[in-house]
């Protein structure tokens, strides 16, 4: 007869169990031994080097971006200069920081209230349904109808008379710009897991509505939200740099990519470098952002396919 208090027994059981379970999902360890991967923390570096140059600049020991260097005016990049020097003789390495703090303050202060508000539309009607989702949505699907840009620039246009406060304008219209798109990501997600049996057995209990969505379905939306809106700042960045090089954004000398992208167009012959070290840098902040979302999402929709 076997003794089932056996440590030997009870091992081999446990192995055995062990061994069902692995064959019954066998993509469980795939998932557990996945990455973020060399290029995500190369990411996370480099837009961390970027907003700590941004938040620090004047303390910094680089250059005015102001002021015109004699004699260096259209010079290619040197130790003296980086990333050399534009029309008017002025640093290019210092602009394009000082550049930064504009293109992140606008989209991060953008993104925040637009992730605040977006979230609260799309969490309530996800979770409501019925008429207060058929609102919601007629309305959100009314706003994208029209393209962001030109939604943007008509904004712009509008707020003309406040444009001592340009600043305040552009994020007031970055956030009506992004409301829409990140509702709708936070409805589905919302639809997703308000069915969930946990949500349900809230409900049964008899919990209020509110405590439901913020303490029940909001912590699970939360981790696709914060990668979604890393996306939006990234395409904020790029609508701020198309308003700039239309003339539109922050009023000179506050230097912007966008700005110095297009006062360096007529020189991209002789000195194709004006433009394109600040295109680089918003390129590279760009990709950034967009690969870190990528990558958290993909983490966060495999955690949710296990659970």
């Amino acid at each position: 007869m076997t003794d089932t208090h056996d440590p030997q027994v009870l091992g081999g059981i446990g192995a055995a169990d062990a061994g069902v379970a692995g064959a019954s999902s066998p993509d469980v360890g795939q998932r557990q031994r996945k990455k973020l991967g060399f290029m995500f923390w190369a990411a996370v570096t480099f837009l961390s080097l970027l907003l700590f140059a941004a938040i620090f600049a004047d303390l910094l020991p680089i250059k005015d971006p102001t002021k015109a260097f004699r004699g260096t005016a259209k010079d290619g990049p040197s130790l003296t200069h980086w990333f050399g020097n534009d029309g008017a003789g002025r640093d290019i390495f210092s602009r394009s920081i000082y550049g930064a703090q504009v293109s992140l303050l606008i989209s991060a202060v953008g993104t925040l209230f637009a992730l605040t508000l977006g979230g609260l539309v799309g969490l309530a009607s996800g979770y409501y349904r019925g008429r207060v989702d058929q609102y919601m949505t007629a309305f959100l699907n009314a706003t994208l109808v029209i393209p962001g840009l030109i939604l943007f620039l008509a904004l712009i246009l509008f707020l003309d008379p406040f444009a001592n406060y340009r600043i305040p304008v552009l994020i007031f219209s970055f956030i009506l710009l992004s409301i829409a798109p990140i509702s709708r990501v936070i409805r589905a997600a919302t639809l997703s897991w308000a069915e969930r049996d946990f949500v349900l057995a809230a409900r049964t209990i008899g919990a209020r509505s509110g405590r439901v969505m913020f303490r029940e379905v909001l912590p699970n939306v939360a981790p696709s939200l914060v990668s979604y809106s890393l996306i939006i700042m990234a395409n904020l960045i790029v609508v701020e740099g198309a308003v700039a090089f239309l003339g539109l954004s922050v009023p000179p000398p506050t230097p912007t990519w966008g700005d110095m992208i297009n006062k360096g167009r007529n020189n991209l012959e002789t000195a194709a470098h004006i433009s394109l070290l600040p295109a680089m840098m918003m390129f590279l902040t760009v990709l950034s952002l967009n690969f870190i979302g990528d990558k958290l999402q993909e983490r966060f929709e495999t955690r949710e396919s296990v659970l």
